[in-house]
């Protein structure tokens, strides 16, 4: 079945939300808002019996272990227009894994309505649409802090069509890549954390709720003597239950409060423009700045690429030991530059340069891309990299200063090796948007309790080269989008949800030589999508690849093997989908869409 998508300018959008806020008061407070929108949703839109799909929120499928994104069928019953909620009862499932209650509480936003219903004479094409608008404008315009303005602000005046305007720069790439990205990751964090909060605010609540009615239970029933005595052990007990809800409640609401005040003051076209001009010239200057006294250096855009070497405090023997290691992987005659940090590296080299690292921890807060035939590699070998268990602190080990949603984002050519990939902090290791991923004896480590994360996503078109390496602890390994296609040789993919997700039958995918192993996933590899004659089930399960290339003996090759997995491989048929792949397709990178869009200027 297919779902509706609408597809508008900017323009649209600004005319379809002042229209919805055209209110006759002298000023539209932030608390108006709502309401302007509650009555559009109760004009536009079926109270009740139409049928949508409802596409589970992240916060949802980490506290359920679902796989996200989680897509589910059903019907709406009620419409709550006061919430901009609706009553949604679920009828059918993708996978038989998922279970959910029958009826749940959900917003309207998170509603696809689809265009095949059971009563034809329910009017889906308006539902369909006010739906659309009130998505686009609690995405793209209304940010979750807007809740707290003072009331005697003109909010429509003040930020209506400055929300606008920046979202179609952001669309448009009319922002510089490290501004556009900071700032959908700003918006991307504000907005998961607004789910968050409001899911630990219910769940105390309930919690408090459930706390409460023990109490007036232990005082209806218990003897005095032994009622003192429980209602003092139920307290503390509810105390122990609540502290760490309120203790993440709080490190929620202060970071809210750090990135309101950092995106107020971007939301200014103004403040954008000089953010851009620092971020362009400080790279200029620090160069100036070492360079000073040689003018006839080449600019950073002319010279010849060359290779960082970035390395940690140590002893001067130890730097020696690491230099003569960096000298065999150095070709002639390039010159190398020595740095502190690998985020002064990123931030002043060219995409075609080579960065060294030494053993140690390197952090970073990467807004650009990775790619035109750069590398990024370690000062080790890498067996010590694939030992059964790795000592971190000896290896040259990338994370993430903060919790981003990825660590790195490759565009182009680019070559990783002999690292560890720390993703334990990040939704997402690697994004492969573009080009060719060279992989060599590097190591994935995902935080082992997800069920969202995932370690490589490859993004139709893009294809990945993994020799020598592993993969562990992700909810997701490698997830291969329609028309990507990857190469493992040797790779060990370890304790994951699903170890190699094929979302579709053009998926390309080579497991070379049989080196390559599944060990301890709850599914080896999953193929969806997949076209399987005379089968009625939804699901298959096979025990070898083998069986599986069967069915795609074109575009998948090779062999591997399955260690302890509870499931080895998985099939989703074609002929029972919730969903038209082309719907299925755009529910699947929708939130990718809003990540790390901008064009890609190769040097």
């Amino acid at each position: 079945m297919d779902v509706y998508t609408f597809e508008k300018s900017y323009l649209e959008r600004l005319k379809e939300a002042e229209a919805v806020l055209s209110w006759d008061g002298a000023v539209m407070p932030a608390s108006q808002v709502r309401n302007e929108w509650k009555s559009f949703v109760e004009l536009k839109i079926e109270p009740a019996g139409w049928q949508a799909i409802w596409k589970i929120p992240r916060v949802i499928c980490e506290d359920l272990k679902l796989r996200y994104p989680t897509i589910v069928y059903g019907y709406v019953d009620q419409v709550i227009f006061d919430e901009l909620k609706a009553v949604f009862v679920v009828t059918a499932v993708q996978d038989s894994d998922v279970h959910l209650p029958e009826s749940n509480e959900v917003s309207l936003v998170e509603l696809w309505p689809t265009i095949k219903q059971e009563n034809d004479a329910l009017n889906v094409d308006t539902t369909a649409e006010c739906i659309d608008r009130l998505r686009f404008f609690y995405s793209h315009v209304w940010m979750p802090w807007d809740k707290d303005y003072d009331d005697d602000r003109d909010w429509v005046q003040m930020h209506l069509q400055a929300r606008i305007q920046l979202a179609c720069d952001l669309s448009k790439n009319k922002l510089s890549r490290p501004l556009a990205l900071h700032m959908r990751t700003l918006l991307m964090e504000a907005m998961y954390i607004q789910q968050r909060l409001e899911y630990l605010e219910l769940d105390l609540s309930d919690t408090e709720a459930e706390s409460d009615d023990e109490a007036v239970e232990l005082n209806d029933n218990a003897a005095e003597p032994a009622r003192k005595q429980a209602k003092t052990g139920s307290g503390n007990a509810s105390l122990n239950v609540s502290t760490l809800p309120v203790t993440d409640l709080m490190c929620l609401h202060l970071r809210m409060a750090i990135i309101r005040s950092e995106f107020e003051i971007l939301e200014n076209p103004e403040m954008r423009r000089a953010y851009s001009e620092l971020q362009s010239n400080s790279p200029q200057r620090h160069l100036l700045q070492r360079r000073a006294g040689r003018p006839s250096e080449l600019p950073l855009t002319e010279r010849a690429p060359i290779c960082h070497v970035v390395t940690v405090p140590n002893t001067l023997q130890e730097q020696m030991v690491l230099l003569s290691l960096a000298q065999k992987q150095v070709k002639p005659d390039t010159q190398v530059q020595l740095a502190n940090t690998l985020q002064d590296v990123l931030s002043i080299c060219r995409s075609d340069d080579d960065i060294l690292l030494s053993p140690g921890e390197h952090t970073i807060k990467f807004l650009e891309n990775l790619n035109n035939q750069g590398s990024l590699q370690g000062l080790v070998k890498s067996e010590a990299i694939l030992v059964a268990q790795p000592q971190l602190p000896t290896l040259p080990v990338v994370c993430s200063s903060d919790e981003g949603s990825t660590l790195l984002v490759i565009d182009g050519d680019y070559t990783l090796a002999h690292l560890v990939l720390d993703c334990r902090q990040v939704r997402r290791g690697i994004l492969l948007r573009n080009g060719t991923l060279t992989m060599r004896g590097c190591r994935l480590i995902g935080d082992g309790n997800s069920s969202t994360q995932e370690g490589i996503v490859c993004m139709p078109n893009a294809s990945v080269e993994m020799h020598d390496c592993i993969i562990e602890d992700f909810a997701v390994g490698i997830s291969m989008r329609p028309q990507s296609s990857a190469e493992l040789g040797n790779v060990q993919v370890k304790n994951c949800n699903t170890g190699v997700e094929l979302l579709d039958t053009t998926v390309a995918l080579n497991l070379q030589g049989s080196k390559c192993s599944f060990d301890s996933c709850k599914i080896g590899i999953m193929a969806d999508n997949l076209t399987l004659p005379g089968k009625e089930d939804k699901v298959m399960i096979l025990k070898q690849y083998s069986a599986l290339k069967r069915y795609n003996d074109r575009n998948w090759l090779g062999n591997c093997n399955f260690i302890d997995c509870t499931r080895n491989v998985r099939v989703f048929n074609e002929s029972d989908q919730l969903l038209a792949q082309r719907s299925q397709q755009h529910l699947l990178g929708e939130e990718l869409e809003s990540e790390n869009k901008e064009n890609i200027e190769t040097a």
